[in-house]
């Protein structure tokens, strides 16, 4: 069986690392200038643009390392996050999404108590969330907004206002021909390496929200030009 990652990995080979080195030099808040912090930029590949069914091949290896999918069997659709070994075999699960219609979306790490993602994230200004890890050590996603992408920042940072993980979603890049297309990455600096799996989860639980808030702004754009009127009525034309 095919590796699912392969046209992924081949893509970024053929070029000869270019696409990767862009989207590292465009990662400027990433760049590392402390003694404590310095090592490489640990990126993850999305197979799959979708924070509820794709795949994450860690550059590194080279490799489909995460899986990510939604079982729809159940009372409720529930998203599983589980580790892939080498041999391409599931591993164990690491997270788990049980989602709601009208009451908060439940949450489970790595075997921890289920609780309501309301309860594990406290508002951290417009658009943002905080949370802490096992050691009390507090984080705080940023960029959760339609339109915005999620960076995460570590109040015990050599720098606090560097985030120690970035999402960049896919992106076209029309002065080629044909266009350059860059799949979604997440990149991760040592310090955020420290609980990638945690990262991971806390990501794509958030970015399922963020994109239902983005899906839920452009219906409603949308509504309000086909209900404006004359003018709502032909700009939809256009």
């Amino acid at each position: 069986m095919a590796n699912p990652s392969a046209t992924i990995t081949d893509t970024l080979t053929d070029v000869g690392g270019t696409m990767l080195s862009t989207e590292l030099n465009s990662l400027t808040p990433l760049l590392l200038s402390d003694a404590s912090q310095r090592g490489s930029i640990t990126v993850y590949t999305f197979t799959n643009d979708n924070p509820n069914k794709t795949q994450l091949v860690d550059d590194s290896l080279k490799r489909v390392v995460y899986d990510v999918r939604v079982d729809f069997e159940g009372k409720r659709p529930i998203t599983f996050m589980r580790h892939l070994n080498a041999d391409g075999s599931q591993g164990e699960i690491f997270g788990q999404l049980e989602w709601h219609d009208f009451f908060p979306d439940q949450m489970t790490f790595k075997g921890s108590k289920k609780v309501k993602k309301t309860s594990f994230f406290s508002k951290a200004g417009m658009f943002g969330v905080s949370f802490k890890d096992d050691q009390g050590r507090k984080y705080t996603w940023k960029g959760l907004g339609a339109g915005l992408q999620l960076q995460l920042h570590a109040d015990d940072n050599f720098n606090p206002n560097m985030p120690i993980a970035q999402f960049q979603r896919t992106r076209r890049d029309y002065s080629t021909q044909p266009a350059t297309v860059f799949p979604a990455m997440l990149f991760m600096t040592p310090r955020g390496v420290e609980i990638k799996e945690l990262v991971i989860f806390t990501f794509l639980v958030l970015e399922k929200v963020r994109r239902t808030d983005e899906n839920s702004t452009t219906n409603k754009l949308e509504a309000e030009n086909l209900g404006g009127g004359p003018l709502g009525g032909m700009l939809k034309m256009k």
